[in-house]
């Protein structure tokens, strides 16, 4: 077994105390995330026969999300983590447990699927980093890219399959994907029940939620490094999420097969799945500036075919074969800046970090419906691919990025 500061071997993550639990957790939640949420496009596009109405349910959830990220990370850092999961878990219960009731009653309506997924979202995004915090109590820093790598195919997993799943539920009953997500959601709950217990993150010299909130935001963006790589991850998932909103709108109003769109995210997931395995091979080894680099080039070319094809299976693979990097740079990436940055920070470096990299993301729902009902599928994956190639070109000629070496060397430098 080889053991470097301290920490575990890959192996060793099994064996550590909590993290099978935290693991089993995190699993069930990715399973109610994945069962819901084509669902949710396919029902908002079914109860208002519109791409525009369905594009904007999704926008606003996002927009709540995201909102509520804000505080959100603050919040975890000064309260228990393992509590707020299972806080967090049964608010899934009971928004997704609605819905599956007013469906089966015949009583739901775009309002009220609106004010559901809004809410849901809501409080996902102020307790949701709890998750991540919660990991960074549990194994060694040095275990981070390894352990990231793991999610990242456990993640490709539960989505490769979910969103078929979803479709094919959805197919069948309407309510169903909402009923079996309430029950993953369910399941997370149980399972963090089994956390290893850690007293409250207290801040230090019993700074107010104000001041800590302040602290946390500003750290992470005195760090030139850090707002570069933030702006350019947030454009990149605007393009990206953009495209997939738009094929799934696209193939929905060309009245494609619930199950078929499906498979769309399952290729995406299956592509994603070799990259988190190339991915655990690489995340102690390759550089991590270059191959982030190269990732997102490789994303933007990948995706060019689909300015050219409305066929079914043009999109499929091109969308697929574009996803591929997506893991190796959060692990890569994202477990470099996760690993530097302070124990008693987590949550609130998690949303400094996933707030401004998903805030335009927000809105790319609400872009893709009304672009495609404007000028059709060609014309938004243009101006989203256009998008995607400014921040490839971002993140290239900054050289901080493009010299972050790999794991094994992260000690010798900082943020």
């Amino acid at each position: 077994m080889n053991v470097q500061h301290g920490g575990v071997s890959a192996q060793g993550l099994w064996r550590t105390r909590g993290y099978p639990t935290w693991f089993t957790a995190d699993t069930a939640t990715a399973v109610g995330v994945a069962l819901r949420t084509l669902a949710i496009t396919l029902l908002g596009y079914h109860i208002s026969g519109s791409t525009v109405t369905a594009g904007w349910i999704g926008s606003a959830s996002m927009v709540a999300q995201q909102v509520c990220s804000v505080f959100g990370g603050t919040f975890v850092d000064r309260h228990s983590r393992r509590t707020l999961i299972i806080v967090n878990a049964l608010a899934g219960v009971l928004c997704w447990g609605t819905v599956f009731v007013l469906l089966g009653l015949n009583l739901m309506s775009v309002p009220t699927l609106l004010v559901i997924s809004t809410a849901s979202s809501a409080i996902n995004g102020f307790l949701g980093s709890a998750t991540d915090a919660a990991l960074k109590e549990i194994i060694a820093i040095t275990d981070y890219p390894k352990a990231r790598s793991l999610n990242e195919g456990r993640d490709a997993m539960v989505n490769m399959s979910g969103s078929p799943i979803s479709g094919f539920l959805y197919g069948i009953y309407p309510w169903l994907p909402f009923l079996l997500s309430a029950l993953a959601y369910a399941i997370a709950g149980v399972a963090a029940t089994r956390l290893p217990k850690h007293e409250a993150p207290h801040d230090e010299a019993g700074n107010s939620f104000i001041r800590a909130f302040t602290e946390g935001w500003s750290w992470t963006f005195r760090k030139p490094l850090l707002v570069i790589s933030v702006a350019a991850i947030s454009v990149l998932n605007f393009g990206i999420n953009g495209i997939q909103y738009a094929i799934q709108l696209h193939l929905a109003s060309a009245g494609t097969n619930a199950t078929y769109i499906g498979f769309i995210s399952t290729g995406v997931f299956l592509s994603m799945f070799v990259g988190a395995l190339v991915s655990s091979r690489l995340s102690t080894r390759a550089p991590v500036g270059l191959t982030t680099c190269s990732a997102f080039a490789f994303v933007c070319i990948a995706m060019l075919p689909m300015v050219f094809t409305h066929n079914y299976w043009g999109i499929l693979i091109s969308n697929s074969v574009a996803c591929f990097p997506f893991p190796i740079v959060n692990a890569l990436l994202l477990g470099f800046i996760f690993a530097k940055a302070p124990e008693s920070m987590q949550g609130r470096v998690s949303v400094a970090l996933t707030v401004p990299c998903n805030i335009l993301t927000a809105f790319c729902s609400a872009a893709a419906g009304s672009l495609l009902a404007r000028w059709g599928f060609s014309v938004a994956v243009i101006v989203f691919l256009t998008l995607m190639a400014l921040s490839a070109i971002a993140i290239w000629v900054y050289p901080p990025i493009r010299r972050i070496p790999k794991a094994s060397d992260w000690d010798k430098i900082s943020l």
